[in-house]
């Protein structure tokens, strides 16, 4: 694939609109995401998922798209080229973004803010999900005031996935920032040790319904984790269980079926690998 080599900043680096974080409206929460394009695939070949597998690489739902190469998926690449050709302009841009939803939210009163079509514009509280398709460690960017953007933001709630263990040990990560480990074909003694440290691990099950999640798997309780993205809000030292999301949209229904064979990234349940 041959990816672009120049980058025009764009209008907004979040965006609200997606499957992924909506969910989040049924709790009360607006959610903001960070969308770029994950592993290697940019025109520097720089890695920005250092820890991911090759299951995992398989398994990403951008590259189950990418072949249709869409406007979206475009757009993921164009920030990608920016954040990399231009670190600081990027985070003073994410920044300046930050500051202005800030303020949007502190400005309604009560739980939500209603547009004039009478349907919610936004919530009173909110999240940020700064790697929804990447695994960049943003506590090591310091942008304003030797601060990284968690720091400049203490009221803000962010979260993330990352299959970097290392974050875990990270003394300067602020308490406003979640993060759930994941789970790969890798990493299993990993992600016991993350769980047995009291966290959360995310694991991707190979199952057709939420509904057939399992409810326990190496001995720890397991949520649902397709309720919602609010990984802030879940229960602690619990695995946080996904279903693999096959592509339903027109035109690419199916296409990334072949994902989930021979990939042991995604864990069969009916294999009886769980224990209660």
């Amino acid at each position: 694939m041959k990816f672009p080599t120049s980058y025009k900043a764009p209008k907004n680096l979040l965006s609200t609109k997606n499957s992924k974080t909506i969910k989040g409206e049924k709790l009360g929460y607006t959610t903001y995401i960070m969308y770029l394009a994950p592993h290697t695939q940019n025109s520097k070949g720089k890695n920005l998922c250092s820890h991911a597998s090759v299951g995992c690489a398989k398994a990403c739902l951008f590259n189950s798209g990418a072949a249709r190469f869409n406007q979206v998926q475009l757009g993921k690449m164009n920030k990608t080229e920016y954040f990399l050709a231009d670190k600081k302009g990027f985070m003073l841009q994410l920044f300046n973004e930050l500051t202005r939803i800030e303020k949007l939210h502190k400005a309604i009163v009560g739980d939500e803010q209603i547009g004039r079509t009478g349907k919610v514009v936004r919530y009173k509280k909110f999240a940020v999900r700064l790697n929804g398709t990447s695994d960049i460690p943003f506590e090591n960017i310091k942008i304003v005031d030797n601060k990284n953007i968690f720091e400049l933001f203490p009221n803000v709630q962010f979260y993330d996935y990352t299959k970097n263990n290392k974050r875990f040990d990270n003394k300067i990560l602020s308490t406003n920032y979640h993060l759930t480990f994941s789970r790969s074909e890798t990493n299993d003694k990993v992600s016991l040790d993350i769980l047995n440290r009291g966290y959360n691990v995310a694991y991707v099950f190979g199952v057709k319904k939420e509904q057939d999640l399992p409810t326990h798997y190496n001995g720890f309780t397991v949520i649902n984790g397709d309720e919602s993205d609010l990984r802030f809000l879940d229960e602690e030292n619990v695995i946080v269980g996904l279903k693999y999301k096959l592509m339903t949209g027109k035109g690419t229904s199916g296409m990334n079926k072949d994902n989930v064979n021979n990939n042991d990234f995604l864990i069969d349940v009916s294999k009886q690998l769980a224990t209660v």
